[in-house]
């Protein structure tokens, strides 16, 4: 009799490395780990390949992102590689034909080699918005879909809540679902109920969890759903597990065989090959290293994602508040009560996290508010999900009589005009003067608003990997003063290398 099986996908060089180190890692640190990647297994790898990340990449890093893209390509040739979907290019910037959408994902698709998609289902709540036109993009470009079961607690998320989402999901004939917990806030006690109401409704269609460390429940979680048979989990390699990030992919295995199961992992030592070089990485750039966290009943107040909270210290500090954490996140829970419960996911977290700054800055709340509140209540995030039904009314009357509300009001109309044009990319390609540019080029233009930053993107640093020639090694082992002597032979070959 065969064992049953639990298949582990990685979330390392996504969302691990944006729950740790804050998004910053760059072409070099990538290319020094995602070859052993590509070794080790996984169902699928998933990568930081979307608009916004593309814009980080130019205007943070000065690197060019069609060369993270054909890195990726190149390297990850055994595993499939995943990314999000989404019906814009940037959440925040100017408003997108469905044209210039489908370019974007099919032109970065190609150039990444993508094979699945995921998209959020409940973040906004009315599906019917995008996805009748996103999800055929999914498909015309021959890539799976999986549409994100994004779980939060709230007096309406009941498990019925999470099994009619399931149902309207289905309809659009997923290769697989996922239950994305971005806040670590599921515990033993709920996914013993709403996994099973989910996986009956499902009928078959594998179910992979994703579930952050938060709350620190996220080991018992893992565990109890392998247990309840769940198709999928989703984990990281250290030093980007743990903390606010995934469960280790060494600690979901110890489980699963402990449980019984078998597992897709076929490489360990590429796994071992993987955590030392990206924590040799961490010491160098003076990155954190993800360690347990200690249980904090609040986070099941203020819920913020573990992709957010790793960016909240340094922006405060940016902003002069150093100190303010535990007060800035006592706000968010006023503010969350204030909106009606509405998700903490992107982009709604952190416009949330955002009025709590201001509101502690400024010692008054709501003296000063952010366009994004704004756009909240006028639905522009969603509805029932947003929670805008439940808002408070004073707090809704006093952001829909903002001077702003009518401009963004009206902005927000036309969006909805322009996604719904089909467009037309030659007549944009023609603006620019870019007819006869690749479509990589003409898309990077387009997503940086010219070329200016485009102009200053440097050839990316790299890290030594161990199969780089002596001279180098010898270079970077002058960079570490804490290595005084090492000696290193091979049958009758003896090397010794010193410094003081």
């Amino acid at each position: 009799m065969n064992k049953k099986k639990v298949i582990f996908s990685d979330e390392t060089l996504r969302d691990g490395q944006q729950s740790i180190w804050a998004m910053k890692m760059t072409y070099g640190m990538f290319d020094a780990v995602v070859e052993e990647m590509d070794q080790v297994g996984f169902d699928y790898i998933d990568l930081p390949m979307n608009g916004i990340m593309f814009k980080n990449f130019v205007r943070f890093f000065k690197e060019d992102p069609w060369k993270l893209a054909n890195l990726f390509k190149r390297k990850i040739t055994k595993t499939k590689k995943s990314t999000v979907i989404l019906d814009c290019l940037d959440l925040l910037g100017e408003p997108e034909s469905r044209s210039m959408i489908k370019l974007f994902h099919e032109v970065m698709a190609e150039a990444n080699g993508i094979d699945r998609f995921y998209s959020m289902s409940n973040t906004r709540n009315e599906l019917d918005r995008s996805w009748p036109w996103l999800i055929p993009i999914a498909r015309d470009i021959g890539a799976e879909v999986i549409p994100c079961i994004c779980y939060y607690p709230s007096p309406r998320t009941t498990d019925e809540y999470y099994v009619n989402l399931t149902k309207r999901l289905l309809e659009y004939k997923p290769d697989q679902l996922m239950l994305k917990d971005a806040g670590g806030l599921l515990s033993v006690d709920r996914i013993r109920t709403l996994l099973p109401a989910i996986q009956k409704v499902a009928k078959g269609v594998p179910i992979e969890l994703h579930t952050h460390g938060m709350s620190t429940y996220q080991g018992l979680t893992v565990v109890e759903a392998m247990k309840l048979g769940v198709d999928g989990v989703h984990t990281c390699v250290p030093p980007l597990a743990f903390g606010s990030s995934h469960v280790s992919v060494f600690n979901a295995m110890h489980n699963a065989k402990v449980l019984g199961l078998e597992t897709n992992i076929e490489n360990v030592e590429a796994l071992n090959v993987i955590e030392e070089r990206l924590t040799r990485i961490a010491k160098l750039e003076n990155l954190p290293i993800g360690t347990p966290l200690a249980y904090d009943h609040s986070v099941y107040a203020h819920q913020v994602p573990g992709g957010v909270i790793s960016n909240l210290e340094n922006q405060l500090g940016q902003l002069g508040l150093s100190g303010k954490k535990d007060e800035v996140l006592e706000e968010v829970v006023q503010i969350i009560e204030d909106l009606g419960h509405p998700i903490m996911i992107t982009p709604g977290s952190q416009f949330i996290i955002s009025q709590a700054t201001i509101n502690v800055a400024t010692g008054e709340r709501y003296k000063e508010v952010i366009d994004g509140l704004i756009e909240t209540a006028l639905g522009v995030w969603g509805w029932e999900d947003a929670g805008v039904p439940w808002m408070k009314p004073n707090l809704k009357d006093r952001l829909l009589s903002h001077p702003n509300a009518k401009i963004i009001a009206k902005k927000y109309e036309r969006k909805n005009e322009i996604q719904a044009e089909e467009g037309s990319v030659d007549m944009i390609r023609k603006s620019y003067g870019m007819t006869n540019a690749s479509d990589e080029d003409f898309l990077l233009y387009h997503l940086m608003k010219g070329d200016t930053e485009i102009k200053k993107i440097e050839p990316p640093k790299t890290y030594y990997t161990g199969k780089e020639p002596l001279a180098l090694l010898l270079k970077e082992l002058s960079k570490d003063h804490e290595i005084n002597r090492l000696q290193m032979q091979k049958g009758n070959s003896f090397f010794e290398f010193r410094q003081k």
